[in-house]
């Protein structure tokens, strides 16, 4: 029988749009309250109204970029909600651009919302979850996350690092009653994509299907219920994990063809 999530607090970042907005909708289907964070007041403002008020979604105006405001953030939810049932650590920067041309300053941002913001979007309530004897991290990754690919040499640096995170912290965390969970998502339908930074060409897009971002939000619920560990959502991400455990060098042959444009 699933289990109910009804009454369980769910922090989300990056809740105003695409993927967060998503989930914070399913979560509420659920009977969850969401501590939605994001940076536009505006849209967590319209968010709420929509999902049945603050009793539904209580909302806080955070960027995750931010040391301090996230400081501040966490110390405000603890003491106004207590400490989450899950956390969802969704909120991420794409970055579209060949390696060269990729500058430092490109990288720390990307880094610094991806990895960093990760970071202090989990790391404050970890020790009331172990404290409780209970709690569920997840982390929202990417197929490039699991292999690299062409013009995305920091994004998916950066997805990359999450999953070494994940795996140094589950040993942990081990017996606790804490548990952590990447989700893999490859390209959404979202304002993701127009978000991007960029750099030189674009990446030649040739993917035949997107996932909703409402594919995505489910994919979390179902995670949140359970302590598996990771999940892969899209069939060419899978079978591009497996060719480039049994012929690395064949797969780097087909993405510099099909991505880069090179015969």
């Amino acid at each position: 029988m699933a289990i109910d999530l009804a009454g369980w607090r769910v922090l989300i970042t990056g809740a105003s749009y695409g993927i967060g907005r998503a989930a914070t909708k399913a979560f509420v289907d659920e009977g969850a309250i969401v501590l939605a964070v994001a940076r536009s007041k505006d849209r967590l403002d319209t968010l709420a109204t929509e999902l049945g008020g603050a009793a539904r979604v209580a909302t806080f105006v955070a960027d995750v970029a931010d040391g301090p405001g996230m400081e501040a953030l966490s110390q405000r939810i603890l003491a106004e909600q207590g400490v989450p049932d899950v956390v969802v650590a969704n909120a991420g920067l794409g970055m579209d651009a060949r390696f060269a041309l990729t500058g430092d300053d490109a990288w720390r941002a990307v880094f610094e919302v991806n990895v960093f913001g990760v970071v202090r979007t989990i790391r404050p309530f970890l020790p009331g979850m172990v404290a409780r004897g209970s709690g569920r991290i997840l982390i929202v990754s990417s197929a490039v996350g699991k292999r690299g690919v062409p013009s995305y040499s920091a994004y998916s640096a950066s997805k990359f690092a999450l999953h070494g995170m994940a795996d140094a912290l589950r040993p942990e965390l081990s017996g606790t009653g804490v548990t952590v969970g990447i989700v893999c998502p490859s390209s959404t339908t979202t304002s993701f994509e127009e978000k991007k930074l960029r750099a030189g060409p674009p990446q030649i897009h040739v993917r035949v299907q997107k996932h909703s971002p409402e594919s995505v939000a489910r994919a979390l619920v179902r995670m949140a219920r359970g302590t598996r560990r990771e999940i892969v959502l899209s069939p060419e991400a899978k079978l591009m994990n497996v060719m480039n455990r049994l012929a690395p060098g064949v797969l780097d042959r087909i993405l510099a063809k099909v991505l880069v444009g090179k015969t």
